[in-house]
């Protein structure tokens, strides 16, 4: 009698382990999250918020994240994101009510997948309680087979100020490591699914590259230990697609993204937008009151 041919597990995504503490921002922790939910288009496209908080709770479900059981984390778990109790629930509602394409495989052939990115959820109502939430199966099915992942560094992801500069950041990690490949095309359509760019909104392609595509290079090229950059591909007079490039720092590039990263908020707000950061004014009163 035949056995039953043994599975690798080792290059599955659900083998791969974060490090650190991810829920810490001045950690250097690292959130693994599979490919499949990176290069996602969203019907209703996430805020920069909402991202931070369904990759916080990817990493808390992550050791069992393959079986179709509740998930449990402290609310406290997602202040990391700077956000109210309200907002907060305001994102778990946009996150319960996204439908994402995902591209999967079958048999050998490609197909689209509708899935909702986030299942039912309980919240309790205590300031500092829990919340309850599930992974949808149809989801879990599509990780389970997952081989493609990208480590998203935590202290990165919270320094972004632009939902479109994490997207393209969440791209390139899933890129990085792939070996002679350092560019990748696509068309204005796909990059806009990509990005998440609302539908109706830059339309034109001096906006999307003004508002959206340099707004994200720059964030990225300053914060990231790599480069990315755009090149436009025109059919005549009209761009049709976009070329993706990316290539690592040098290692003073590395340390000087590093250094910026480790800034107080307001000077790296400034230096990010390109302005001269004003810090608040620290008055020692202990002197006067001795007197």
């Amino acid at each position: 009698m035949s056995q039953p041919a043994v599975v690798d597990m080792t290059f599955r995504t659900l083998a791969q382990k974060g490090r650190g503490n991810p829920f810490d921002p001045a950690n250097y922790g690292e959130i693994v999250k599979p490919g499949e939910l990176v290069d996602i288009v969203e019907l209703s496209p996430l805020t920069l918020a909402d991202r931070r908080i369904y990759n916080l709770l990817i990493a808390n479900a992550w050791e069992r994240i393959g079986e179709p059981i509740i998930h449990r984390i402290a609310k406290s778990g997602l202040k990391g994101t700077h956000q109210g109790n309200e907002r907060v629930e305001s994102s778990l509602l946009r996150l319960m009510g996204t439908i994402a394409i995902v591209t999967i495989r079958k048999d050998g052939k490609s197909y689209k997948r509708r899935v909702q990115l986030l299942g039912p959820s309980d919240e309790s109502l205590e300031k500092d309680g829990f919340l309850h939430y599930r992974i949808p199966e149809e989801l879990i099915e599509i990780l389970r087979n997952s081989q493609v992942y990208a480590r998203l560094k935590t202290q990165v992801m919270y320094c972004f100020e632009s939902k479109y500069a994490l997207c393209l950041y969440e791209m390139i990690e899933r890129r990085i490591g792939l070996e002679y490949k350092q560019k990748e095309e696509f068309t204005i359509e796909e990059l806009r699914g990509l990005l998440n760019v609302p539908e109706g909104k830059l339309e034109r392609f001096a906006d999307l590259n003004k508002y959206c595509l340099k707004v994200a290079v720059e964030e990225i090229n300053k914060l990231c230990p790599f480069y990315v950059d755009f090149t436009p591909i025109k059919n005549g007079r009209k761009v049709e697609r976009v070329a993706l490039h990316w290539f690592p720092k040098t290692s003073s590039g590395k340390r000087d993204a590093q250094n910026l990263i480790d800034q107080h908020s307001i000077v790296r707000r400034a230096k990010l937008r390109g302005g001269i950061p004003e810090l608040p004014v620290l008055v020692d009163f202990s002197a006067s009151a001795e007197r």
